[in-house]
């Protein structure tokens, strides 16, 4: 009996010892940047769509975040080392022209909602965090969505990009290749127009759907394009033509680092 206590005690000590390396090696590395063949890094880019102003506004959980769920879940990545980028700064790693952080993530909301100018857009402001909108043109200044002037505020302050997330939201896996890529194109020549000088040819599709065909078709034409696939990208093999995004929905952050590793266990893309 006192010998298999012994060997429960030795096998507790050294996952103890494990666990307290790791963590003081994650912590000492934790400013560490890296190029794109140099460490295969987690890049998660989370993507929200509305954020109201408290619980009580939630309608759907998939669709509206309220505020200070979504300012605990940023602040609360960031205190652990998570470094938030641009989408620039993720195309520049991937081309071989920027080193990123170890632990690096994204911003992302859909659809051009009002809450992302009355409640993300302040929040990142006051913490210079990179976010990016990717707004339905057709929706600027209807109900419930930012207008265009409130999208040129946004992006004179540098801290948010907005692109493209089609004209109208339609179902686009039914459209032929040819005319997805006339409303992609249209839809960013707007927002350049509006915004006044050019955007990076970045588009996500409505409600993530989208034919292989239709991708590959983008990308050979430029388009640099996401996913909402909840899956988690890996630097080994970063695809600028099918960016894969995660929802945090509501989760603690504990949660969305489970959800973090385990997806890059099981969907090792």
């Amino acid at each position: 009996m006192k010998k298999v206590t012994k060997i429960i005690i030795i096998i507790i000590a050294v996952i103890l010892t494990f666990i307290i390396g790791f963590v003081a090696y994650d912590r000492l590395t934790i400013d560490n940047k890296y190029g794109i063949n140099e460490k295969n890094l987690k890049i998660p880019i989370l993507v929200y769509h509305d954020i109201v102003e408290n619980e009580s506004e939630v309608e759907y959980d998939y669709m509206q975040t309220p505020k200070e769920t979504f300012e605990k879940q940023i602040t609360g990545l960031m205190k652990l080392g998570y470094k938030p980028i641009s989408y620039e700064d993720l195309i520049a790693y991937k081309n071989g022209e920027k080193e990123i952080y170890k632990k690096s993530f994204l911003i992302a909301f859909d659809d051009g909602f009002d809450g992302v100018y009355q409640y993300a857009y302040p929040f990142a402001k006051e913490h210079n965090i990179p976010i990016t909108s990717f707004m339905i043109n057709y929706c600027a200044g209807l109900d419930g969505y930012y207008t265009w002037d409130n999208a040129r505020e946004m992006d004179k302050s540098g801290i948010v990009k907005i692109y493209s997330h089609s004209l109208k939201h339609d179902n686009y896996d039914t459209y032929s290749k040819e005319d997805l890529l006339e409303d992609v194109n249209t839809s960013i020549d707007q927002i350049e127009k509006e915004l006044g000088h050019d955007i990076p040819n970045i588009f996500t599709y409505p409600c993530g759907k989208f034919t292989e065909e239709e991708q590959e078709y983008l990308w050979k034409n430029g388009i640099i394009q996401n996913l909402t696939d909840n899956k988690v990208n890996q630097s080994k093999n970063l695809d600028l033509a099918g960016l894969h995004r995660m929802y945090p929905l509501n989760d603690s952050v504990l949660k969305i680092l489970l959800k973090i590793e385990y997806r890059s266990i099981k969907y090792p893309a």
